[in-house]
């Protein structure tokens, strides 16, 4: 019986964890996007929906893999 509590806990545990990592991917998402077309604005760049979208989802996959790759000491 412990061991199908301790499987149901680390079922939650992944699952709590896998929407809070969602989560703040979109938040992250968005303030990236949101800094995109600001600095478009700022240097009188008239750009596209599209490519602020792209931009902005290239450089959060980028942060998102560089910290997971990053060295822990």
């Amino acid at each position: 019986m412990g061991a199908i509590k301790g499987g149901i806990t680390a079922v939650l545990v992944i699952a709590i964890s896998s929407i809070f990592l969602i989560i703040m991917g979109l938040i992250y998402f968005m303030v990236t996007l949101w800094i995109v077309t600001k600095g478009a604005d700022l240097l009188d760049l008239s750009l596209d929906g599209n490519y602020a979208v792209l931009s902005a989802s290239l450089i959060t996959m980028a942060v998102i893999i560089g910290s997971s790759l990053a060295k822990r000491e």
